[in-house]
């Protein structure tokens, strides 16, 4: 029997080493306790489930002032004067029962005239080979008003998003150089639990300071966005590495 896919534990197998471990931030397996703790030390937080798909599901949690608890789903926001009150429409209204759900600290990531953008790293490995590559990175700029980018109105290159954002701090080919380095490191660590993948989607934050966070990690990501990118040749480098 393979190792099971949930976000959870493919979290537990990267955090274990020290190459991908800085990169991820705290998460947890969602209770009462880890909510009213992760509030307290973060302010803001991510709720989603260990096995979702295109952001449904995600929840952000913010801790406004004092007890106040604002919850966002999609673009409604509901206001509640407790963390237990919170947490209770939390589970009646945006959690599924038998489904486990993780707790992630909200990264403040880099935007793009208010709104936030976070990077997908595609690596693949083709049959019979071990050896993985990057084969595509695009950034997906949120609509208006949304913390999550799977609501996406732009998708576009690195090096055209910190134009964009207005970053001068940060060197394009700097970002992208890491963001392979991660994700390299970050495909052979998980091939030791999943020897039959042969792509696997890295959802990255990146902060104003050039800090670099694996959101999640996909082992079946979806790999129609990279039609989008103005450089064909790299949805079709894409294909040809599903293939085989």
């Amino acid at each position: 029997m393979g190792s099971p896919i949930g976000k959870y534990t493919k979290y537990k197998f990267m955090k274990e080493h020290s190459v991908i471990a800085p990169h991820l931030p705290a998460t947890a397996l969602l209770t009462e306790q880890s909510f009213s703790d992760y509030l307290d030390r973060f302010g803001t937080v991510i709720v989603k489930p260990c096995r979702g798909y295109k952001g449904i599901g995600v929840v952000q949690i913010r801790l406004l002032n004092g007890t106040i608890i604002e919850i966002q789903s999609g673009l409604t926001k509901t206001v509640f004067e407790s963390k237990g009150e919170a947490f209770s429409s939390l589970k009646k209204n945006h959690l599924f029962k038998k489904r486990r759900y993780i707790i992630q600290e909200r990264i403040p990531l880099t935007t793009i005239n208010g709104c936030p953008f976070d990077i997908r790293v595609l690596v693949q490995r083709k049959k019979n080979s071990y050896q993985w590559e990057v084969t595509g990175i695009l950034v997906r700029v949120a609509a208006k008003g949304y913390f999550v980018t799977n609501y996406a109105k732009a998708v576009m290159t690195v090096e055209e998003a910190l134009e964009k954002s207005g970053i001068r701090e940060l060197d394009a080919n700097k970002v992208v150089e890491k963001l392979n380095e991660v994700g390299l490191n970050s495909a052979n660590i998980l091939q030791e639990h999943y020897p039959a993948a042969r792509r696997i989607g890295l959802d990255v934050g990146l902060t104003e300071d050039g800090h670099i966070s694996i959101l999640e990690a996909n082992l079946g990501p979806d790999l129609a966005m990279f039609k989008f990118l103005k450089n064909k040749s790299v949805y079709e480098k894409i294909r040809k590495y599903r293939k085989g």
